[in-house]
């Protein structure tokens, strides 16, 4: 007696890859409709299951972390492009000439907005790279400016700063002072 193709499971296996390979736009069409008419068990689903949903998504990061890597940095070089047409592509700092792409920045003229750890270039784009919100500045700038409200090498007077007020952090002193003896 001979098994039925749907009743020997690698046979069925096999066949479905097969059809897989010889019609793509079919199964990638199947697939979205199904997932539509299901999402709304889909949400049920995750929401009553939080910790299995998460171990699910951190074992499939993990397995296809290289290609997703991969297409995160392409799109970040993409919208740093973008950022460095609109906003120029020299250092915004007075007397600051540095024009290599790999050592500039995008910075956050007044600090980025209060609550958020991260404010993504993608949330910048769909601001329109608002020249009053960011900046083009080198990484030596951008990290003085962090550090102590304005690039020291730059601009010797706090005031003389691109849109920042001289007050907050300009007297901080990177350096403790140091005393002879115990």
């Amino acid at each position: 007696m001979t098994l039925m193709a749907y009743k020997d499971k690698e046979q069925a296996k096999a066949n479905r890859q097969t059809y897989q390979k010889e019609h793509p736009d079919r199964v990638k069409a199947s697939n979205r409709t199904y997932s539509q008419a299901h999402k709304p068990e889909r949400k049920v689903y995750v929401k009553g299951r939080p910790e299995q949903v998460k171990a699910s998504n951190r074992t499939y990061n993990q397995g296809h972390r290289p290609e997703r890597n991969s297409t995160n940095l392409a799109y970040y070089y993409v919208l740093k492009a973008e950022a460095f047409r609109v906003l120029g592509s020299n250092c915004a700092c007075p007397g600051c000439e540095v024009s290599d792409l790999s050592f500039l920045t995008i910075d956050h003229i007044h600090g980025r907005p209060k609550g958020r750890r991260k404010y993504t270039l993608s949330e910048a784009k769909t601001s329109g790279w608002d020249k009053t919100q960011f900046q083009i500045l080198c990484a030596n700038c951008n990290f003085a400016k962090r550090d102590r409200g304005f690039c020291p090498v730059h601009q010797k007077d706090p005031g003389q700063r691109n849109g920042h007020s001289p007050e907050g952090n300009a007297q901080l002193s990177l350096w403790p002072e140091v005393k002879d003896g115990p």
